[in-house]
């Protein structure tokens, strides 16, 4: 089970500069209680992918997350898209989330996330950064292309990444997919979770799990049916607003039905094989 922790208005959907986002409520405090209490009820622990400004700005939500048991992992600075960022840039950007997310939860942060799974070809050599700044697990490459982000034909399950001949002492932990008859089925989690009966998503998971352990992944905003509603693209609107109110009765029957644990000790209970990536 994971969770980006992000405000509704910091995602990729709206493509809101940052020096604007003081000018819009923040409503992820009330969103990640709100999922905290869900988890305790069915007794779930997670792994949230937290923004380092999230963090900076809302220190006792982390407090509070590392009290309900949960890991704390990093979603980046500023959920800039990889895509768009120099390597030094985001060396910082990875190095200080990090840093400052280490110091308010007291836990080592070893798993990262990039923004919208914005790690793609082009930009592979960013994962050798991540080794080098001491995070063990990548959960960026999503193995299906949309407007947005992802990898046709990516690896879909987990695995050491091979870059020019050697494997890193990283793994890669893709977004979740089911590929039947050559088709590949996201599921698992944002529109994807929202929009499918929930009947087909119990079905992708329990297939999935006969080979390998799914991954579930949500957002705070995803569960909040009254947050603010601004102009944007068709598109935007569609990938950001639809069907919010199914989240929670969707997560809530997950919880009912499977077993969930963080991402540090899914990993530990297997061992991954190397897959050479292809930079573009």
């Amino acid at each position: 089970m994971t969770v980006d922790v992000e405000d509704w208005y910091q995602t990729s959907d709206f493509k809101i500069d940052p020096s604007e986002w003081h000018t819009y409520e923040d409503r992820v405090v009330n969103n990640t209680m709100n999922l905290l209490e869900l988890f305790d009820r069915y007794q779930v622990k997670g792994t949230f992918f937290t923004l380092g400004c999230v963090a900076e700005k809302h220190p006792g939500l982390i407090r509070e997350i590392v009290k309900e048991g949960h890991e704390i992992a990093s979603h980046g600075g500023w959920h800039r898209l990889v895509t768009g960022m120099t390597r030094d840039q985001f060396r910082e950007d990875v190095r200080s989330s990090k840093r400052l997310l280490e110091d308010i939860s007291g836990q080592q942060v070893v798993f990262f996330r990039a923004p919208s799974w914005s790690i793609a070809p082009e930009c592979y050599d960013v994962l050798r950064i991540l080794e080098e700044e001491g995070y063990l697990c990548d959960s960026s490459l999503q193995p299906f292309q949309t407007p947005l982000s992802g990898v046709t034909g990516a690896p879909h399950t987990p695995f050491y990444p091979v870059l020019g001949g050697k494997k890193l002492e990283l793994l890669e932990f893709p977004s979740c997919v089911l590929k039947t008859s050559g088709i590949t089925v996201p599921f698992s989690g944002g529109l994807y979770l929202r929009t499918l009966p929930y009947a087909m998503i119990r079905w992708a998971l329990n297939k999935v799990n006969t080979t390998r352990p799914g991954m579930i992944y949500v957002h705070p905003w995803e569960i909040d049916t009254t947050q603010p509603r601004i102009k944007s693209s068709l598109f935007a609107r569609l990938t950001h607003y639809h069907n919010l109110g199914s989240t929670m009765p969707k997560l809530e029957k997950l919880l009912q039905e499977f077993s969930f644990k963080p991402l540090s000790e899914i990993i530990e209970e297997k061992s991954y094989a190397g897959v050479a990536l292809t930079t573009a």
